[in-house]
């Protein structure tokens, strides 16, 4: 059946005003679940009377009673998706101000610096001319004494508060099941195929299941990063300084993991020609990424071509065919584009737009659009500079585009070390300045690719030679 454009019109019109009364309902409940808690506890007072601050409503929100706990929380954790963003940004804003006045007591006040994982008790934070302007007067915000300049707790926060920029920011990674990793390598157990409740007689006895059983083994890569600074940093460029270099080093790791999620490969001479220069440490070394395991699966339905035209809906769907079982479900599938072929989808008719999508486009599915009910992200790292192959080669043309149709459920985001920022004398001799420097630990993997009669999966589709 045909879906005409005035159909999907009244549906996504329906769909808004749906969400508008959920989205009503729930700043109805927060608001009277805070009164309730303002008026039941000691918010108030610890807030120097200020219960109905931004401050006051971030500790509620987050369920703390004081600010030292709050810069312990992950605000990008899932269980704090409804969290309003001002909120979070309240308390990044507070994490970045706190790390800056730290690094500055570490670089500029000869306070003792970070030893590993181990974070250095800095004294002092609130000694520079910043930390007396800008953080102590937030800290005092949220009800915190500081006659001590928090020394006692502030170097507890250290372990915390990077990842939830990272958490916050990155758009692919977070698509994806989120583990935690408690050992190098860690095997998570994986259970195939799938069972039928069988038919069994009153005092029967229990027939064997068909279950069968696997592993997937995460293998924790590192990446790393520095901002080298200034012999002219002082303690007036120290607070735009470091802010900028955290926030680089930061971006640098949600960049090099995006990349290595879509372009990886591991195997030594990377499929990309261009990638095959600059050295093993290359962040598209760090693992095989979707289209490397789409591509190689080609055998059993990994990847479509375009042959050499634009993106068509009967080409697209042919990809979700390609899924099987795992094309089933729309909510756990994904399209990855670039924004060339972002364009191209706008003009097919079954795509609906930021506009039709409403509140549903970036705040609830992280998505800018979506194409039979399959959302999409694009990414900068999705390549439009590549073969009709689908790689890019040492003869080209390398103008042609590919994309990819992904079973969110059937990957994993695995982290060892979530991503640390030090401040480090630049260990290169005879270097005497100082480094901003970030380093990850972790890795990606999904459920082997293979034929779907074998108990594999077939979630990774690529389209290839799209113009």
């Amino acid at each position: 059946m045909t879906v005409t454009k005035e159909q999907l019109d009244i549906e996504a019109k329906a769909l808004e005003d749906r969400i508008a009364v959920v989205e009503q309902r729930q700043k109805d409940n927060d608001a009277a679940d805070f009164n309730s808690h303002v008026k039941g506890s000691n918010l108030m007072s610890t807030t120097g009377n200020r219960g109905g601050s931004d401050e006051a409503k971030a500790l509620m929100y987050f369920g703390v009673p004081h600010v030292k706990d709050l810069l312990q929380v992950n605000t990008g954790a899932a269980r704090f998706t409804h969290v309003p963003a001002e909120l979070k940004f309240l308390v990044l804003e507070l994490k970045r101000d706190l790390d800056v006045c730290r690094m500055t007591q570490q670089i500029l006040g000869g306070q003792p610096r970070d030893n590993g994982d181990k974070a250095a008790h800095v004294k002092g934070i609130l000694d520079s001319a910043y930390g007396r302007s800008v953080l102590a007067p937030k800290l005092k915000a949220f009800g915190s004494t500081t006659a001590t300049a928090g020394d006692e707790w502030v170097p507890e926060t250290i372990s915390a508060q990077y990842i939830d920029e990272y958490q916050l920011e990155r758009q692919i990674a977070r698509q994806f099941k989120a583990i935690n990793m408690p050992s190098d390598p860690y095997n998570l157990p994986t259970k195939g195929g799938s069972t039928i409740a069988r038919k069994q007689a009153e005092s029967g006895t229990l027939t064997g299941t068909n279950f069968t059983t696997g592993k997937i083994q995460f293998d924790a890569t590192k990446l790393s990063e520095f901002y080298p600074l200034s012999e002219e940093l002082n303690e007036d460029s120290a607070p735009d300084i470091l802010g900028l270099a955290r926030s680089e080093v930061t971006e640098a790791q949600i960049r090099a993991v995006e990349t290595a999620i879509i372009n990886g490969d591991s195997d030594g001479t990377h499929q990309d020609f261009d990638s095959q220069s600059g050295g093993a440490d290359l962040a598209v070394k760090a693992w095989d990424g979707l289209v490397k395991l789409g591509m190689a699966n080609s055998a059993n339905g990994g990847n479509q071509s375009f042959a050499g035209a634009a993106v068509t809906e009967t080409l697209l769907r042919n990809m979700r065919v390609k899924m099987g079982k795992y094309g089933v479900n729309p909510r756990e599938l994904l399209w990855l584009l670039s924004t060339k072929v972002y364009n191209e989808f706008l003009g097919l008719p079954s795509t609906v737009t930021v506009e039709k999508f409403g509140p549903m486009a970036t705040v609830l599915q992280g998505s800018l659009a979506a194409f039979d009910g399959i959302g999409i992200v694009i990414s900068e790292y999705m390549r439009d500079d590549v073969a009709a192959t689908g790689f890019n080669t040492v003869g080209g043309p390398n103008t042609f585009s590919r994309i990819a149709l992904v079973n969110k459920s059937r990957w994993y985001w695995a982290t060892r070390r979530p991503i640390r920022v030090k401040a480090v004398m630049d260990p290169t001799p005879p270097a005497d300045q100082w480094l901003i420097a970030s380093w990850w630990r972790g890795d990606f993997k999904g459920h082997t690719q293979g034929a779907l009669s074998a108990g594999a999966d077939v979630s990774a589709v690529i389209g290839y030679n799209i113009v």
